[in-house]
């Protein structure tokens, strides 16, 4: 088979509004698709001046794909109605969070096939389908045939992540990157999440199955890599809970630092029930500068529903080794449960006063296609109806200062008024920052830009 020309399209198109970050799942797939021989591009709309793409980036085309995420639905439409003008007998194939979880809602924007799950294998053999004439054969996909969703057999996980590719970040435009405001390099040492929290299973489990890791050789040599040819001021790794890994997984990260004399600093999420001294330690050793925690809430009762396996005070012990060390700290809240009282904000409110975090950032409970969260918010009647696409964009929500659940024990106003006396504790500078370069009060209810159109319900 000769090698096919394909363009990957990232269609994030408000980076005023969010922090630039790569989508290392296109240079991931972009790195597999160039090792079995095919001419790839990635195409990020909203990088460069102009929010759409640039028809050379997709002229002649065997095919196209685009990634989304829910919030990022309506991007990607916009994305297929410029290529179906364009390039109108190209096939289009939509894949990333939303097309794993709300499959037929993709399918029927008018996408050619959704690729579901991890999508490495699904990539080189959709390659060979397509030439052959058969692409609706290939396995790990769906299509609609007669109105119908038809989906294929599920491609196998991939066992052996140190056999893929590095991704194909030389296809990236880092300066343009750059020049948006992005620092923060992203790494992924391991795929999946082993724990069970309500606003996030199972639908990790549905793009990535089981956790599996990296071997450390092999992400310090990425990361060697990656200060070597852009020597970012951090990178951050976007696994989950990185101190999963374990104690000897660090040792030998170390090890393999010091040999390919690896510098750079690094942060990461984890969980505060999976770090102690000696992982910090660890940690530290081998480049850790801060440690991003899911804090989620002061109140045990709203931890116990989010099915978190946490204590609070696991959450002072955690930051307490942290700042202890010389860790920064930082951590992620969410405000707004469906049973969530006044009295429980005030738990959380004190909690970071406790805890001192050296940023935090304020989310409102969202209700995401295919969580277990939304199960409940459905089957109790609190889901807020014909909302748009963009109430799914938890990284703004807590900005914009509204979500998609009607709460059942406090006002909207109430959340506000405690979102903004977080943000008043010192220091809050992210989320200030983002609001600010996007012209929103912080101490108003505010509301989210024009409609998209409404989404279907969230299931």
């Amino acid at each position: 088979m000769e090698g096919m020309r394909i363009t990957l399209v990232d269609p994030l198109l408000d980076y005023a509004a969010h922090c630039v970050s790569e989508n290392l799942g296109l240079l991931s797939l972009a790195a597999v698709l160039q090792e079995a021989g095919h001419e790839v591009q990635i195409a990020s709309t909203g990088l460069g001046p102009s929010p759409h793409l640039d028809p050379a980036s997709i002229k002649n085309c065997d095919w196209i794909g685009v990634t989304a995420t829910s919030a990022l639905f309506p991007n990607a439409r916009k994305v297929l109605t410029q290529i179906r003008h364009l390039e109108p007998g190209t096939p289009v194939v939509i894949g990333g969070a939303h097309a794993s979880v709300a499959t037929e809602d993709s399918l029927r924007a008018g996408f050619d096939f959704a690729f579901l799950g991890e999508s490495e294998l699904t990539v080189i053999e959709f390659c060979e389908q397509l030439a052959a004439g058969t692409p609706e054969c290939t396995k790990g996909t769906a299509r609609l045939v007669r109105d119908q969703m038809i989906k294929t057999e599920a491609q196998p996980l991939i066992e052996d992540l140190d056999a893929l590719p590095l991704p194909a970040r030389e296809l990236y435009d880092y300066d343009a990157f750059r020049a948006r405001g992005g620092w923060e390099f992203g790494m992924l040492s391991s795929r999946g999440c082993p724990f069970r929290c309500t606003f996030c299973q199972p639908t990790l489990n549905m793009i990535f199955g089981r956790m599996r890791k990296r071997g450390a050789e092999s992400v310090a040599r990425e990361m060697a890599a990656l200060e070597a040819t852009y020597a970012p001021p951090i990178v951050y790794f976007k696994d989950d809970t990185l101190s999963a890994n374990g104690l000897k997984w660090f040792r030998k990260f170390k090890e393999w630092r010091n040999r390919l004399g690896v510098t750079q600093p690094w942060k990461c999420n984890t969980r505060v029930d999976k770090v102690g001294p000696a992982i910090l330690d660890a940690m530290a050793e081998c480049g850790c500068v801060e440690v991003v925690f899911g804090v989620e809430s002061g109140s045990q009762r709203i931890l116990d529903f989010y099915e978190k396996d946490i204590s609070v005070e696991q959450t002072e012990r955690a930051f307490a080794l942290c700042h202890e060390r010389g860790i920064r700290a930082g951590a992620n809240v969410i405000l707004g449960a469906p049973m969530e009282t006044a009295e429980e904000l005030e738990l959380t409110y004190a909690l970071l006063e406790r805890i001192k975090p050296d940023h935090f950032w304020v989310f409102f409970c969202t209700a995401l296609p295919g969580k277990a969260l939304t199960r409940y918010v459905v089957e109790h009647n609190l889901l807020k109806r014909n909302l748009g696409y963009h109430y799914y964009d938890t990284a703004m929500n807590g900005v914009y200062g509204e979500a998609n659940i009607a709460l059942t024990h406090l006002r909207h106003e109430q959340l506000i008024a405690m979102r903004n006396r977080i943000l008043a504790l010192d220091p809050g500078i992210s989320q200030e920052e983002t609001a600010r370069r996007h012209g929103i009060s912080l101490h108003s209810v505010n509301q989210p830009p024009g409609m998209d159109g409404p989404a279907p319900i969230p299931r």
